[in-house]
């Protein structure tokens, strides 16, 4: 707000005019500033909106002045000292003024009226600054000074039509208060929860009005449905209609205050404890503010791993298909598996040690999944249908792997050695690069017959099953090869799949 030191009388031409400070001369102000046609100013008094122009500006010393026709104006701030008594009426003409005003002279770039635009007039009414003037006042104001005569008037959380309307609610609050509401930089990061004005008074041992109490609790704790009954489509300027309409029965009973009687609030421990946990609350609101991305971010790698985790886990203590079977059981699951390249079901058994066929039986899953993704055609070949059917010929780009003739040794308590016979279409195991039929137009394919024996090991654990701790493969040896002849124009008579 203006203060008193910057309103002067001065004789320009030998005439008493009312002049206001706006800085010095030296101040750079933009160039379009005051050029062009003037804009009127606002004095609103007993409810009666009228114009009034300013002179010009006029320069005294190194300050620079604009000045009005002589008239009685004084700082805003007096509604909380010397005007306390008539604040109702001089807020009451504030927003009847701001009602009746053009866009232009609003100009609500912050959905509030600055402060420093409004004086009071003679002893219940408002004089307002025009919007030249307030934009020279806008550009030499210092950002504390904004700070309270602008920001600090925004709840952020209200809507855009209701400010100016929650404005008269937060004079009315400092008249009653000396401070504005959310003058603290902690309560606006807090909840724009401010001091309740009933403790206010009480520890200035006065009391308000109830009505007058609860229609400005009303205006300052209106929830959004709220806000927006109360404003209607209204501009914010016209939805003011409704604090004059009812404002206008309202009852003021507050006097004057000297400016430290309001020590005692700030003194008191009821405000200190009210300080305190409006602190605590703004520091942690800043720091959720600021590191909130971070650590909703780190939530959901959290929630991510954890359900990953817990899958896995899930999966490692889920039972493995083979268990009840006994060992013989488990090689002849694990085998079947291999067959039907079901590798999770493969490996389920399988504890701390590697599986030699694990990454062919992978890499023939992928082969076979995309294949039939793309292709809707599954090429892999039942071993043992191939085989039943006198390994006939094949369709085009069909693949044949398995294990067949699997006889099982017993070596001792907890070893078995299994002896097999597994035909693939590369010629050592794992080296899928070795395929024969790597040609540009392939007709036939070609088959490795091999002759396995695996070791396996065994361990009992306390869950009630066996485990495969070593699957070894001590013997691969390379007993024949089978040329299968591509089907190239009728269809396969072997059934196709797993």
């Amino acid at each position: 707000m203006i203060d008193d030191s910057n309103i002067r009388t001065l004789v320009i031409e030998g005439e008493e005019k009312t002049a206001i400070r706006i800085g010095e001369k030296e101040d750079s102000l933009p160039g379009h500033i005051f050029q062009g046609e003037k804009h009127d100013s606002l004095i609103c008094k007993d409810g009666t909106v009228r114009d009034i122009k300013y002179g010009a500006i006029y320069n005294e010393g190194i300050e620079r002045y604009v000045y009005f026709d002589k008239m009685e104006i004084c700082s805003l701030e007096h509604i909380a000292s010397t005007h306390r008594g008539n604040a109702l009426k001089i807020i009451r003409n504030l927003a009847i003024a701001l009602e009746s005003a053009d866009k232009d002279f609003l100009n609500l770039e912050t959905g509030v009226f600055p402060l420093y635009r409004i004086f009071i007039y003679e002893d219940d009414g408002v004089f307002l600054l025009s919007p030249d003037i307030g934009d020279v006042l806008s550009l030499i104001r210092r950002p504390e000074e904004k700070n309270s005569e602008v920001n600090a008037l925004i709840r952020r959380d209200s809507e855009d039509n209701y400010r100016l309307i929650a404005q008269m609610g937060e004079l009315l609050y400092y008249a009653a208060t000396g401070a504005l509401p959310y003058i603290s930089d902690d309560v606006r990061l807090y909840k724009y929860q401010e001091f309740p004005l009933s403790s206010a008074l009480g520890l200035l041992s006065e009391s308000l009005d109830e009505k007058t109490l609860g229609f400005i609790n009303l205006i300052l704790h209106a929830k959004r449905q709220e806000m927006r009954d109360i404003m209607g489509n209204r501009s914010p300027a016209k939805a003011l209609s409704w604090f004059i309409s009812r404002s206008e029965m309202l009852k003021w009973n507050l006097g004057e205050r000297k400016k430290e009687d309001y020590a005692v609030l700030e003194e008191s421990e009821e405000y200190k404890s009210f300080s305190q946990k409006a602190y605590s609350g703004a520091k942690r609101n800043t720091f959720f503010r600021k590191k909130g991305t971070m650590m909703i971010v780190a939530l959901i790698v959290v929630a991510f791993l954890s359900a990953f985790l817990y899958d896995y886990v899930s999966a490692l203590l889920e039972p493995p298909v083979s268990a009840g079977e006994d060992q013989e059981g488990v090689v002849m699951s694990f085998y079947e598996a291999q067959n039907s390249l079901m590798l999770d079901d493969m490996l389920s058994a399988v504890k701390k040690t590697d599986v030699p066929q694990e990454t062919e039986v992978m890499t023939l899953y992928v082969t076979s999944r995309m294949r039939m993704a793309y292709e809707a055609y599954n090429p892999m070949v039942d071993i043992d249908k191939w085989i039943d059917a006198g390994m006939p010929d094949i369709n085009p780009g069909a693949v044949i792997y398995g294990v067949t003739d699997i006889k099982l040794e017993r070596i001792d308590e907890d070893t078995i050695a299994a002896h097999s016979v597994w035909y693939t279409p590369y010629s050592k195991s794992g080296d899928i690069e070795d395929d024969s039929t790597d040609t540009e137009n392939p007709t036939y394919i070609t088959i490795y017959e091999n002759e396995v024996t695996q070791v396996f090991d065994f361990t009992w654990n306390d869950r009630g099953w066996w485990n495969i701790t070593g699957a070894k493969i001590t013997e691969f040896e390379e007993k024949g090869e089978y040329r299968v002849d591509y089907i190239m124009n009728e269809d396969s008579p072997m059934p196709q799949g797993v």
